[in-house]
């Protein structure tokens, strides 16, 4: 599905509602990556998979993770629809998720996972009980470090029918032009530093279904 594909299904069935970030908003995927990385090359730092994650946020930050060995197992992993089927669940996400789709619909995914991995997606989704609906993925042509980049123009394209997104990466709000009318829920977060765009930083998932429920005029 391309970004014009899932803004002419919107428009053909009437919907607008918000959108959901999957990895680190819906999936803890990297604490599976670290756990998984410090199996197979090393631990220098000696910390728990919490503690790299808060410190560093990204595998791509984590320093003695950047060999080409290390790369080359990530990105065949960023390709495997049955990984995708054992990431762990960021706890209550799921249930938070039926509730919010009750005040405000949830009308699809955006995630920079690639497209190759959507039938492992869907598998994830249906196994923790979230709603089925469209998932628009990173097509081929962007690369993996592009992905907010490619998320911003396609949220911007989809607006209006796409109000806003519950997201996790500053970066996607940080990517966003200053004439985007929509919504970030940026979760996991306590600030961001832009003003000129509506950004709602919300540390954990009852902050999300509490502002979404305060500042729903839907």
């Amino acid at each position: 599905m391309t970004t014009q594909e899932l803004k002419n299904h919107l428009i053909k069935n009437s919907q607008k509602g918000l959108a959901l970030d999957i990895d680190e908003t819906l999936s803890w995927t990297l604490g599976y990556w670290i756990y998984e990385l410090q199996k197979r090359f090393g631990n220098p730092e000696n910390l728990t998979v919490r503690q790299i994650a808060e410190k560093y946020k990204n595998t791509r930050h984590i320093p003695y993770w950047q060999t080409d060995e290390a790369k080359e197992w990530m990105e065949k992993q960023r390709n495997n629809n049955e990984l995708q089927t054992k990431l762990p669940l960021i706890e209550n996400s799921n249930s938070i998720v039926q509730k919010i789709n009750k005040i405000v619909p949830i009308v699809a995914y955006i995630t920079t996972r690639p497209q190759t991995i959507i039938l492992g997606t869907k598998d994830w989704l249906k196994k923790h009980n979230f709603p089925e609906l469209p998932i628009l993925a990173r097509p081929k042509e962007f690369e993996h470090n592009d992905g907010n980049k490619w998320k911003a123009k396609a949220l911007s394209k989809l607006y209006p029918e796409i109000i806003g997104i519950v997201d996790d990466q500053p970066e996607l709000a940080d990517e966003l032009p200053k004439s985007y009318k929509g919504i970030i829920y940026l979760y996991d977060n306590i600030k961001h530093k832009r003003t000129d765009i509506n950004i709602v930083p919300c540390k954990t998932w009852k902050n999300v279904y509490s502002k979404i429920k305060k500042n729903n005029t839907f």
